[in-house]
């Protein structure tokens, strides 16, 4: 019988590690951005298109201002609280089937929804089969292009993000002329053609190959897997801190409450045109601004956030169409930098290995927060007959999640000052202690 010798767990060779090779930092690396591009743009760029048809769900179904946003609101839930299963399937199954699957599901849910009758059939077509598809959508394919890059990660998940407002910009009065012309089932079903681009980005997509090598017995711990558990606590804070902004209230009412105003229906649109425009500009600038030790990626989260919280809470003086206009603007360029700096932070802080975990927590609490967000704010506009309610909330969760960042920097920051003065306390005590015991054992010894 062969006597075999079992090495320790923690003596192991790095060989013997399952491990993620070097992100490439380009080559096929783009091409899963142009990928991401797409996915973006047709998950979440017609998802901020919809509040042109807000309206004519409403008049459709003959439903209140908070039945119609359920719609919107169970597909956002759904879409975020499977984000963390659709990871974990695309990472055992493989990331290209995963989102070409989801893809088709999408596509299915606006196709079914052309034909419903009650505003329920919306809640199971767009809310339920949509929002499954963009959860086997976006998050695998954000997760593969956090993987491939490591130092142009933020360039890179700006260009993919920036999908979702390139088409933002055509979608709003693409979406008004659809209805003109073809009426809202034929700009339903229009829009689940849109929807199967996103199996061609699935096509794009090649995941990083895993290496593994076999051993004797016993696993190691790498030197990245200490890294990233010293960094879990960061990585709780930044999503739960990105949970609160999942109101998804401007972009869905910020058309509705144009009309309210009497501003006419192409120019109402126009407003989430001129969002999407701005909202380019602050995910390409985002994405050349330097991350240095005085201005971290955490910091440009929490002070975008802190800046977009303040435009919602100036939304109601906004009320001529300069003035929307204005608002549109500043909400545009201010919400595009906060996107791709949270995927940023959110990849620095955990790792690569980490990444889809912790994309798949990111979404889930966004989902309890997003269930009940567009609800509310159409309850809220059904009671007060108003929307400028519902922006200042907005404006309120905004400003409390980029503040938080900032206090609990500033938090930890008192507590290592704390525990450095205890050392240096301690250090003194000990001293005192070594200087009294040398001056009694010399005083006896002369004795």
């Amino acid at each position: 019988m062969c006597n075999l010798k079992k090495r320790p767990p923690h003596t192991m060779s790095n060989s013997n590690v399952e491990s993620l090779p070097d992100a490439p930092d380009g080559g096929w690396g783009w091409m899963v951005v142009v990928g991401g591009f797409i996915v973006n743009g047709c998950a979440a760029g017609t998802f901020r298109s919809l509040g042109v048809l807000f309206l004519a769900f409403r008049q459709q179904f003959d439903a209140s201002s908070a039945e119609t946003a359920w719609v919107t609101s169970i597909m956002m839930c759904v879409m975020y609280l499977l984000a963390p299963f659709a990871t974990a399937l695309a990472s055992t199954t493989g990331f290209r089937p995963v989102i070409m699957l989801g893809g088709v599901l999408s596509a299915t849910g606006y196709v079914i929804s052309a034909f419903g009758t009650r505003v329920y059939h919306l809640y199971l077509a767009i809310g339920c089969l949509t929002g499954l598809g963009c959860a086997l959508t976006v998050s695998p394919m954000m997760v593969t292009v956090g993987q491939y890059f490591s130092t142009r990660r933020a360039v890179a998940n700006s260009l993919a993000v920036l999908g979702a407002s390139i088409m933002s910009m055509t979608l709003p009065l693409l979406f008004q002329y659809l209805l003109d012309e073809y009426g809202l089932k034929g700009a339903l079903l229009i829009l689940g053609g849109v929807m199967l681009q996103e199996v061609v980005a699935g096509a794009l997509v090649r995941p990083l190959k895993r290496h593994r090598n076999e051993s004797d017995s016993g696993l190691e711990m790498s030197p990245n897997d200490t890294s990233d558990n010293l960094l879990g606590s960061n990585t709780a804070t930044e999503t739960k801190s990105a949970a609160v902004v999942s109101l998804i209230v401007p972009p869905m009412y910020i058309v509705p409450r144009a009309r309210d105003l009497q501003i006419e229906d192409y120019r109402a649109a126009s407003l989430l045109t001129a969002s999407s425009i701005a909202d380019v500009v602050g995910r390409l600038s985002v994405g050349a601004i330097p991350d240095t030790p005085h201005f971290t990626r955490l910091d440009q989260f929490g002070l975008s956030l802190c800046l977009l919280g303040l435009t919602n809470l100036l939304c109601p003086l906004a009320i001529t169409y300069p003035g929307l206009i204005v608002y549109a603007i500043a909400h545009g360029l201010f919400y595009g930098a906060f996107v791709p700096t949270s995927f940023t932070c959110l990849a620095e802080l955990v790792g690569p290995k980490r990444l889809p975990g912790a994309l798949g927590l990111y979404m889930l609490v966004q989902g309890f927060a997003s269930l009940t967000g567009p609800p509310f704010a159409g309850w809220l506009y059904d009671r007060t007959g108003s929307y400028e309610v519902a922006f200042l909330q907005a404006g309120v969760c905004f400003l409390l999640a980029g503040l938080l960042p900032f206090i609990l920097r500033f938090t930890k920051r008192k507590t290592e000052e704390g525990a450095d003065e205890l050392e240096d306390d301690v250090d003194s005590v000990k001293s005192d202690r070594e200087t009294a015991t040398f001056l009694l054992i010399t005083h006896e010894t002369s004795l």
